[in-house]
Parts: C-alpha cells; sequence; structure tokens
C-alpha cells in the first residue's frame, strides 16, 4: 500500500476512467468530468451543477477529494460520497487521471495539481464574509487563484471587483445554482409543508451557521425558548445547521444537544438534504449572519436576525445589507415578533444583489460547461430539478402542558418536556407508554391510542396513577374517559383537546357531555 493507506496505481479503478479500458465500458463515454469535493456543504452545492448532465451518456462523472488536506468540517463527507454509489477516485488517481473538465467549490483544494479546465463556484450565496480572523473574502483568495487553468464563477458582477485583475479576467457571472433550484421548487411548497407534518400552523425555521457568533453558537438553548413559548397547535419549530455544526461536533453530539428539544417537538433537518425545501416551506426564519438568511429572502420567506452581527461579514456586501433591514428578535414574547414579521412580509431589494439572472442559472451555465468540453450541448432545455424533499427528524410529542381558559373551551398546549410561564387552568397530559416517568407521575390526564377492552385498561392505569383525574383513549373524532368508574365517550375533531376540556369540566365538578365541544 501506498502512503496513508492509498492504493498503488496498480489497483486503481480502471472503468469508467482509464481510457486505456473504454473497451469495457456499455456507454460510449466521450468526455469525463471530475467532482473535486471537500466538505459536506461544497458536495451538495456541486451536485446542483452535476445535475446539469443528467440523461447525457457521453459524460461520465467521477468524484475525489483530498484526503491529504482534508478540510476542517471534512467529517461527513466520505458517508455522504458513499450515499451517491457513485465512482470514487483517490486523490493521487484523480490527479493523475486526464479529464476534460473539473468542478470545484472550494479554492482551498489543491486545483493547481488538476492539468484539466476547472470551473470554482462558490458554495454559499456569493461571497459575502472574511475567512476568521482576516480580511481576505472567503472563496477568493488570490493566493490560490493564480492557476491559467481555473476560472471562477461568480453569482452576481458586484463580486468581479474583489479578484485581482487576473483572476477577473477568467470570471464569468453564471448567478446561482441551489438559488434556481429553489426558485424551481415553489410549486412544490404544499408538498413539503405535508412532508413536514405542518398542516395549518406557522412554520418558524431557526437557521444558524457555524461558529460561536452564529445563531446556537450565540444561545445554545434558543430552540427551547421557541418551544416553551410558541403553541404547539399554533407554530411547528425546525432547525437547519450548517453541516460544518454537524462536521465538528458530530451527528451523535448534535442529537444528545437536542434531546430534550427534539422530544418536545423540534423538527431537526439533516445537513446532506432537505435545508433549501424547509426554508421554502417556512412562514418566517430567524437566522444570523450565514448564506442561508439570503437564500429565504430570495424564496420570499420573511426574516429575523436572533444573534449579533458578526465580524466576519463583508461590510457593503448584499449580506451587511440585509443584516441592517432585517428586524432584530428581542426579549419580548416571540409570538408577536413572529407575526409582526410575518405580517410585514419578506425584505425586498436584497436578494437581487448577492444573485444576478435568477431563474437563467442552467441557462448561462450548461452551455459554459459544454464549451469547455468540447461538445455540442444537449438539445433539451437546461433547467434545474426541483431540490430534494426534506428528510426531517423528529418525534411525537407524548406529554403536554396545557392551559385552560375561564370559557372551558380555550385550550393551549405546549411541550411538557421543556419548563414554561404558569397557564390558566394547568396540567399535564401524558401518553401513558410513551411519556416519560416524571411526566406521568404530575399528569392529571393520562392517555393512549384506541385498543381493546378499555375499561379494564382504564381501571389498572387509574390505580397505577392515583393522581390522574382522568384516563383517556383516542380515536379519530372520539375521547373515551373513564372517571369514577364510568366510560364517557365525547366527539371532537382534536380527542386531546377533548380531554382536556374534560379535565376542566371534572376540577369544577361539571358533568361531561358534549357541552364541551365548540360548535
Amino acid at each position: 500500500m501506498a502512503e496513508n493507506g492509498t492504493p498503488p496505481p496498480l489497483f486503481w479503478r480502471k472503468v469508467p476512467v482509464d481510457r486505456d479500458y473504454d473497451h469495457w465500458l456499455t456507454y460510449q463515454v466521450q468526455r469525463r468530468v471530475l467532482v473535486v469535493a471537500r466538505t459536506v456543504t461544497t458536495l451538495t452545492r456541486l451536485l446542483d451543477i452535476h445535475s446539469l448532465f443528467e440523461d447525457d451518456h457521453r459524460v461520465q462523472v467521477a468524484f475525489t477529494f483530498d484526503d491529504r488536506s482534508r478540510a476542517i468540517f471534512a467529517a461527513g463527507l466520505e458517508e455522504f460520497l458513499a450515499t451517491l454509489e457513485a465512482t470514487l477516485l483517490p486523490w493521487e488517481q484523480a490527479v493523475d487521471t486526464p479529464f476534460d473538465l473539473a468542478v470545484a467549490a472550494s479554492e482551498n483544494d489543491a486545483l493547481d495539481k488538476l492539468t484539466c479546465p476547472v470551473l470554482l463556484v462558490p458554495h454559499g450565496i456569493g461571497h459575502q464574509k472574511f475567512y476568521p480572523d482576516s480580511t481576505t473574502v472567503s472563496g477568493l483568495n488570490p493566493d490560490r487563484l493564480r492557476g491559467e487553468h481555473v476560472r471562477v464563477g461568480l453569482s452576481h458582477a458586484n463580486q468581479l471587483g474583489r479578484l485581482e485583475p487576473a483572476a477577473a479576467a477568467r470570471a464569468v457571472v453564471i448567478g446561482d445554482p441551489c438559488h434556481d433550484r429553489m426558485l424551481a421548487s415553489t410549486h412544490r411548497v404544499p408538498h413539503f409543508r405535508r412532508v413536514l407534518g405542518i398542516s395549518a400552523r406557522k412554520h418558524v425555521v431557526l437557521v444558524s451557521t457555524w461558529g460561536p457568533q452564529s445563531l446556537i453558537g450565540t444561545d445554545p438553548l434558543l430552540p427551547q425558548r421557541f418551544l416553551s413559548e410558541l403553541p404547539l397547535d399554533e407554530y411547528q419549530v425546525s432547525l437547519v445547521l450548517h453541516p460544518g455544526v454537524w462536521s465538528a461536533h458530530s451527528p451523535h453530539q448534535i442529537r444528545a444537544n437536542l434531546a430534550t428539544t427534539m422530544r418536545a417537538g423540534l423538527t431537526v433537518i439533516p445537513p446532506q438534504h432537505g435545508w433549501q425545501a424547509t426554508i421554502l416551506a417556512a412562514d418566517v426564519c430567524v437566522a444570523d449572519c450565514g448564506s442561508m438568511p439570503l437564500y429565504a429572502t430570495a424564496a420570499r420567506v420573511p426574516v429575523i436576525l436572533g444573534s449579533p452581527v458578526a465580524d466576519t461579514v463583508v461590510p457593503g456586501s448584499p449580506l451587511a445589507n440585509l443584516i441592517a433591514a432585517a428586524p432584530q428578535l428581542g426579549p419580548g414574547p416571540l409570538s408577536g415578533q413572529l407575526d409582526d414579521a410575518i405580517a410585514a412580509g419578506p425584505i425586498d431589494d436584497v436578494a437581487g444583489q448577492a444573485v444576478e439572472y435568477p431563474g437563467k442559472c442552467a441557462e448561462i451555465l450548461r452551455p459554459l460547461l459544454y464549451e469547455t468540453l468540447d461538445l455540442p450541448a444537449p438539445q433539451w432545455p437546461a433547467v434545474f430539478p426541483p431540490v430534494a424533499d426534506p428528510a426531517p427528524e423528529r418525534q411525537p410529542v407524548t406529554a403536554f402542558r396545557v392551559g385552560v381558559a375561564a370559557d372551558g373551551h380555550t385550550v393551549t398546549r405546549f411541550p411538557a418536556a421543556v419548563p414554561g410561564p404558569p397557564l390558566p387552568g394547568q396540567h399535564v397530559v401524558a401518553h401513558a407508554e410513551l411519556a416519560t416517568l416524571s411526566e406521568l407521575e404530575s399528569a392529571s390526564v393520562v392517555y393512549r391510542e384506541a385498543a381493546d377492552d378499555f375499561p379494564s385498561w382504564a381501571q389498572a392505569t387509574a390505580r397505577q396513577r392515583p393522581h390522574a383525574r382522568l384516563i383517556a383513549e383516542t380515536a379519530p373524532g372520539i375521547c373515551r374517559l373513564w372517571t369514577k368508574g364510568q366510560v364517557v365517550e365525547l366527539p371532537g375533531p382534536e380527542p386531546l383537546v377533548t380531554a382536556s376540556r374534560a379535565h376542566w369540566r371534572v376540577v369544577r365538578r361539571l358533568p361531561l357531555t358534549g357541552e364541551i365541544q365548540i360548535p
């Protein structure tokens, strides 16, 4: 074996990259493209570009990453690449193999080692930030853009001035493929909302980049605040973390850090895909100084800034202008701030500063790719496919902290897993099997889904949970209650809400009748 465990050339993959073995191929490959990945973030961007080669059997695509010079946030990249089931080459073989074009999304890769033309694209929405503790704009390091074979793709012409003259002469304004894929997916928003389980609720998406100045870095308990203040039946809260957060801390640690909030109903979006659809399905985004608030604004989603302005934001950039125009999250009640932002609508005249030629990136980029390949472009239209469905990680809420207003009808529910201020008529409703033991011990209503022999189960449960005033069983449109040896069946579209209204009446020694339902 060669250094660092890399297979020697004898064991390198022959097909489909070695032209001497083309007679083994079924599809007659005419050109070969290399995708140079560095992190999960860059790979998701490069997959947007890779989609422009779909249906063209003349083009064979291979992937690689430099495992000798790993990025800080390289963790998770190999696993993501494995899910693609694509041709993956060791870096030494990729450098040694003749390709017709390479695409990359980080100038930190050793692009000077490649002998083919290289198209370097941003891995965010343009170039809005400095490298930490630096005055170098991220993605435009002049020391790494000197190769004559490297062409820089920009999202807007206003970024040309940040390049040295030689690099600017090789630059081309292409727009933004991620932005355009989101535009091509707006008709799917109702579908995305169904996948996310939003229903008629307002969807609040917390979006956080990485680092101590990020939304979560500034306040790790912010998701808990949202879940403790926003009623479950009115709001859904989702969290989108930058892939660098997952890479730095590990998926295991992220889920451990969010364990209680996930039990409380927080929807977590994994880093590989789905954040675009989640933002499209948002009613409002609470964000920081990353790229995602600009993507949200471009998708006509209102944005609230939830963390202080990071010192890495480039002054005068579109991101800086968005930050200056966005409302700032304050200490007051969240519902009012969110509803005000939703009513005010998205911030205008900012996204256009970041992305030129909106909706036209595929029409610009595909001819450029095929021109570089010296291959006639396909005859079918150049369009991006819609973004992938979200793959939410979530758990059902199985214990509720419930308040019932003085009218006996208005019910407000919060997850019992997170503490909150006292509620009128407060009581806990807990699932008999899925709630925690402490939640069950404090529950006034214990419930399960409908099963056989409700009276026997209810009687046994009442003996086990003597502090519970009501034992309930839920079925679609029906709530069965057991109290003092009697079974009462009450109709209602939300059986657990019906149970809480019944509890309000039991406390007041009122009869359990159909009158507890709202007409």
